[in-house]
């Protein structure tokens, strides 16, 4: 889920919703126009290395996130307990991701570098194996998100940071994979299933790069405002959020957000044209 930027807005988000104050985030713009002359090279993420209460690692490499927020008795408990409820119930959460974790560490072989690196060839997408200190790094990974108690979905990631002048910037393009899991299907998790979500997560790389190419300011300015709802998205808390409508096709929503650009499952978005 850059995770821990996320979370903050998903977190920031509640609180504003229980105080009555939530405002428009800005969305996620085109990559800056010297990005696309720089070359590309692949790269550890600081945002994927970040974990809490939320978000473990569930391989070595640290390319396999985990995010999950059940336990505890909800934002809305928290803040109304003060400080000791507020770590109360983190702590609750705490408790729940490190059992999931613990079931599901090791026992999910994905290479999302592997993924990415034969997306960009299928795609005539230039990266480099690993990134000069000139270059626009780039991290993809995999996050493996808990929806409710017992749904667990997979999704793509690719995070591209670099700098324009004096300025770092951060693009974040995402894929839900088919498929709805539980913790048990995914801790016995055999070379066969495993290679059909790696070969999924190559199509998923293979159609954000895609798009990556085809973004433009002017391409954003035609999307179609949006409010919509995701439990996919926002998990646990169904928040009504602001985006807007990329198009649908390679069988997904694609939206734009505050937080990145997402490709989405039609059954877990719905989502309502703003009125001007």
């Amino acid at each position: 889920m850059f995770i821990r930027s996320i979370q903050a807005a998903f977190w920031t988000l509640a609180v504003a919703g229980l105080a009555g104050c939530v405002s428009a985030p800005s969305l996620q713009g085109v990559r800056p126009t010297p990005s696309q002359n720089q070359k590309y090279g692949l790269a550890k993420s600081g945002f994927v290395a970040t974990t809490n209460h939320m978000t473990q690692h569930l391989n070595a490499d640290q390319s396999v996130v985990y995010f999950q927020n059940q336990g505890g008795g909800g934002v809305g408990l928290g803040l109304l307990l003060g400080p000791i409820g507020v770590a109360a119930n983190m702590k609750m959460i705490e408790g729940v991701t490190t059992a999931d974790v613990e079931k599901l560490k090791g026992k999910i072989p994905l290479n999302p570098e592997m993924a990415f690196q034969r997306a960009a060839f299928v795609a005539n997408f230039p990266v480099q194996a690993s990134a000069n200190e000139s270059d626009v790094k780039i991290a993809p990974y995999v996050l493996v998100s808990k929806t409710n108690e017992s749904t667990v979905h997979i999704s793509s990631i690719v995070l591209f940071e670099g700098m324009d002048g004096q300025t770092k910037w951060l693009r974040r393009y995402q894929y839900q994979l088919p498929g709805k899991y539980t913790l048990d299907e995914l801790a016995a998790f055999d070379a066969m299933k495993a290679s059909a979500v790696q070969t999924a997560s190559v199509n998923a790389y293979t159609a954000l790069l895609k798009h990556v190419a085809e973004e433009t300011d002017a391409s954003i300015v035609k999307e179609q405002k949006i409010t919509f709802k995701s439990p996919y998205l926002s998990p646990r808390f169904e928040f009504e959020m602001t985006g807007s409508l990329i198009g649908a096709n390679e069988g997904r929503v694609w939206v734009r957000t505050a937080f990145g650009v997402i490709a989405v499952d039609p059954s877990d978005i719905r989502y309502e044209i703003t009125k001007n």
